[in-house]
Parts: C-alpha cells; sequence; structure tokens
C-alpha cells in the first residue's frame, strides 16, 4: 500500500538537485515571519499542543471510570 508513495533514486537525485539549485531555493526556506512572527507560530503550536494533551487527559479520565464501573 505504501509502495507508491515511496519516492524512486530518480526522484531522490531530482530533489537534491533541486536543494542546491538558487533558482529554487524558494523551494526550501522554512517559514519566515520576523521574530515576533515565528514567535507566535511557536506559541500558537504550543498552545494547541497543550490543549490536545488536555483534552486527551480528560478523556482518559472520564472513559477510564466508566469502564470500570466507578461511575
Amino acid at each position: 500500500m505504501l509502495q507508491p508513495l515511496k519516492p524512486t533514486d530518480a526522484a531522490i537525485e531530482e530533489m537534491a538537485l533541486a536543494e542546491t539549485d538558487l533558482a529554487q531555493r524558494a523551494r526550501f526556506t522554512p517559514i519566515r515571519r520576523g521574530p515576533l512572527g515565528n514567535l507566535l507560530i511557536i506559541l500558537i503550536a504550543g498552545s494547541l499542543g497543550l490543549f490536545h494533551a488536555a483534552l486527551a487527559a480528560a478523556q482518559r479520565r472520564i472513559f477510564s471510570s466508566t469502564r470500570h464501573g466507578d461511575h
């Protein structure tokens, strides 16, 4: 199932050459929004991670108590 997703040797070589081509360098640059923009991106990503962790912990607490008949 994953075999079609694997790049061929020619595709890998083409990508490696593109990374060193100055005309294509914009394809490989990281997100650049300035210092404050990058800080904002980091804070948003961290907040989303904490929110996800809190939801996962709440879900485990709710469903573990109902599964064992403690509710």
